[in-house]
């Protein structure tokens, strides 16, 4: 399914509005997802990882329909779903509303087959980070800020044609000082 639409939701009703979803709705033609994201607490002084949602209050469906039909469709086929406030789109354009190609196959990437965000171990080597493992592996130039207390990197994004900032887990396992 190459085309992508994200539909504003009430926000904690996500996961509920998936499941009716999925249920009423052609799965030939459309598979609703919550993008998630493996962050980490500490309990008790032990670390757990957990999944959250990327963008609480947003609903990703990806969709064969023909992208000129798509807004007229999902009108017709989300008319019973009250959690739904709107679809995003670029701009204006009311009627632009998949996700362009670019930002889609970046998604793509960055998501497991369950459309979760794992962490990242890296390295700081002077002032540059390196990524050794996970998700962010060749994004170290979208790090504006890293967390190491909370094992957490400030990322940007681009979404919808804005630059957005997500927070996403990156563990430092290393450091060291150029000489």
């Amino acid at each position: 399914m190459k085309n992508w639409v994200i539909l504003f939701t009430r926000t904690g009703s996500e996961e509920k509005l998936v499941r009716t979803l999925r249920e009423k709705l052609n799965s030939d033609e459309y598979l609703p997802f919550v993008p998630s994201k493996e962050t980490s607490y500490r309990n008790k002084g032990v670390i757990d990882k957990v999944r959250k949602p990327l963008f609480p209050g947003y609903v990703f469906v990806k969709t064969n329909i023909d992208y000129k039909l798509i807004v007229d469709r999902l009108k017709l086929d989300l008319g019973f779903a009250k959690d739904i406030y709107s679809i995003l789109h670029y701009g204006d354009d009311k009627k632009d509303v998949v996700l362009h190609e670019s930002e889609r196959l970046f998604w793509e990437e960055l998501f497991d087959d369950d459309f979760c965000i794992r962490g990242s171990e890296g390295i700081i080597k002077g002032d540059t980070v390196q990524i050794m493992d996970g998700a962010l592996i060749g994004l170290e130039g979208r790090i504006k800020k890293i967390n190491r207390h909370k094992r957490e990197a400030l990322v940007e994004i681009d979404m919808m044609g804005a630059k957005r900032d997500i927070v996403l887990m990156l563990e430092i396992v290393s450091t060291s000082k150029l000489m």
